[in-house]
């Protein structure tokens, strides 16, 4: 990452899930095309129902229901379905013929490689009648192999939407290597995105029989264990959640109908106030997490931010999130109000301590966090706030002992596409987070080959993935055919009430199809 981009990164490395989204429905009634005209200055490819691409390298112009070429100087080129061949476009596009609109930067796509994963083949490409029916979505999501069945471990950089968000994620794995000491990943797209992979490896630590290894939010890793449940686990609306948070067992924490009711811009927050054993002989103590993000923060991006701004979110995400200026303002308020923020009360005293960011809605994430024990009282108290209903929440523990650790980084030895062949470059381009991304599109996965280093007698090897990258919302022709433009998106919290509001009235129904579905890979 340039030093450009990092000075973002701190201030606005979490941002808005990529989660679920509504795909066109290839057979919806015919809508009225508004008579309305927009112009879209950032360059953008237009993927079709018909399953061809269209690349408009200098933006786009929609007049009366057709998308024009705002330049006779360059005119946009026609990729078909395999994104091999390319013929010039000299006659308007229909809008209702579009899928998605996705914008690029011509420094790093350019429109001779528009598509293809650079691990991929055509096989890759597929058809707009599948990207129509399905509605799971996801940031690049990883497997591990267990007993031949992939087992899904986490999803990476959830919150970086744009270049300058590219940020790093650091997970447990619960797979493990095999008997000859290769750790095997399976890196997937399966949403409407492009995905920009910088650097995927792992982090290999060695633990004790009866320790669990966790990541902790910008610091290194820690081997946990003698895990304990909370005394008393008490939340804003004064119910006792306790035995929501007591075990890893899909009994989880949400927030309560009445905290949503009484949600405004002046109070958009839920709490949990918890209380433990004051740890004996230590000034710091490890809280342990198990959580994922509800799906609250798709209707925020998906809505909010892209969908009610119709076309005019193309120019957002492909030119105004460049920016560092309005990236940082974006990242700040988003860094923030979301997120689940730990706090520890030392007498009438309530200090922040800690904050978990966002992880996203698809893999249950577990996390510790380092807090204080304060010098007084018998009990350690601990409060998590947070966006009511934005998270939910399996296991909450503290650890009897704990210990830092130092891992060792593995880079990947080798990367093979679906069909297993091997792509050198590719490998080259994860090794190390610099300027060179693997890119890949909906529906490839590709795999890479870590291989571990022998644990000691009397222990045994525990991995955590890195992964660092961002990745390119496509923007849903469904979402704008009603309205062209909109108003732009403006962070607050009456965005949050409004995204709240949504939520709420579509949450069973969005549920029940989004954790039933997966998006179908090659």
């Amino acid at each position: 990452m340039s030093n450009s981009w990092g000075s973002v990164v701190v201030v606005a490395a979490s941002l808005c899930a990529c989660t679920v989204y509504r795909f066109p429905e290839v057979h919806e009634l015919p809508r009225p095309i508004p008579p309305e005209s927009v112009v879209v200055s950032t360059p953008v490819k237009v993927h079709l129902l018909s399953g061809a691409t269209v690349v408009y390298p200098r933006g786009l112009r929609v007049v009366n229901g057709l998308l024009l070429n705002p330049s006779p100087r360059q005119r946009p080129l026609r990729y078909d379905l395999t994104l091999q061949n390319a013929t010039p476009v000299d006659s308007a596009i229909p809008l209702d013929s579009v899928m998605a609109f996705e914008t690029f930067r011509n420094s790093i796509d350019a429109p001779a490689s528009i598509a293809l994963s650079l691990v991929g083949t055509a096989a890759t490409a597929v058809a707009a009648g599948v990207l129509a029916v399905a509605i799971f979505g996801s940031c690049p999501t990883v497997y591990t192999d267990s007993a031949g069945t992939p087992a899904l471990e986490a999803e990476g950089f959830s919150y970086s939407i744009a270049p300058l968000f590219e940020a790093r994620d650091v997970d447990a794995l619960r797979g493990g290597a095999d008997s000859t000491g290769v750790l095997r990943l399976e890196i997937r797209n399966e949403a409407m995105e492009t995905h920009y992979i910088n650097q995927i490896g792992v982090w290999q630590v060695v633990r004790g029989a009866a320790e669990s290894i966790l990541p902790v939010p910008a610091g290194q890793p820690v081997a946990v264990r003698e895990l304990s449940a909370p005394a008393t686990a008490i939340d804003r609306a004064g119910r006792d959640v306790r035995l929501a948070l007591v075990a890893a067992d899909g009994q989880v924490f949400s927030s309560a109908p009445e905290v949503l009711d009484r949600v405004s811009p002046d109070d958009v927050e839920d709490a949990i106030d918890l209380t433990f054993p004051r740890p004996a002989g230590q000034d710091s103590a490890v809280i342990v997490l198990r959580l994922r993000n509800s799906l609250l923060n798709t209707v925020l991006l998906y809505e909010l931010m892209l969908g009610d701004p119709g076309l005019r979110a193309l120019d957002w995400v492909g030119h105004d999130l460049h920016r560092v200026g309005p990236a940082a303002r974006l990242g700040q308020w988003y860094g923030r109000t979301f997120g689940l923020r730990v706090a520890v009360r030392d007498g009438p005293v309530l200090r922040a301590v800690g904050r978990v960011a966002d992880t996203g809605p698809i893999a249950w994430k577990d996390v510790a966090v380092v807090v204080p024990v304060p010098t007084r009282g018998d009990s350690l108290r601990v409060r998590f706030s947070f966006v009511a209903d934005d998270w939910r929440i399996d296991r909450v523990a503290l650890a009897g002992a704990w210990r830092r650790l130092v891992p060792r980084a593995l880079a990947p030895v080798a990367v093979t596409d679906s069909a297993a062949r091997p792509d050198t470059g590719a490998l080259a381009r994860l090794r190390d987070a610099d300027e060179r991304y693997v890119v890949t599109q909906p529906g490839s996965r590709f795999y890479v080959r870590v291989v571990a280093e022998p644990a000691p007698p009397d222990s045994a090897a525990a991995f955590l993935l890195v992964m660092q990258g961002y990745y390119i919302e496509w923007l849903r022709g469904q979402w704008v055919r009603p309205h062209l433009t909109g108003a732009a998106f403006q962070p607050g919290n009456d965005a949050v009430v409004e995204a709240l509001r949504r939520w709420r009235r579509k949450a069973p129904e969005l549920e029940r199809r989004f954790y039933a579905s997966r998006f179908p890979v090659r």
